[in-house]
């Protein structure tokens, strides 16, 4: 694995607190407001849990709706890659 997938993959396999091989808004929450500040864990949780529209998050069971480690992969790879483009490295 390239070192931002392995990343990815370990930081899945932290918020997914319960084992079930899914990620609830519940268990990203936390962290992505401590990685991200309140603006973009907003905008992430969106991404991951809303439609690929910018439709807004639909919350259901008990933890507010879950994604698997495909999308969860899927959405921080072009997240990541949108903010390197944005930034002054990926300006050169």
């Amino acid at each position: 694995l390239e070192p931002a997938n392995f990343y990815h993959l370990v930081q899945f396999m932290i918020y997914d607190k319960d084992n079930n091989g899914m990620v609830s808004i519940d268990e990203t929450m936390y962290l992505l407001y401590a990685r991200l500040g309140r603006d973009g864990m907003e905008s992430t949780i969106s991404k991951l849990f809303g439609g690929e529209d910018g439709a807004p998050v639909k919350e259901v069971g008990n933890q507010g709706g879950e994604v698997d480690f495909q999308r969860y992969w899927e959405v921080l790879s072009k997240e990541q890659l949108r903010r390197f483009h944005e930034s002054d490295l990926g300006k050169i």
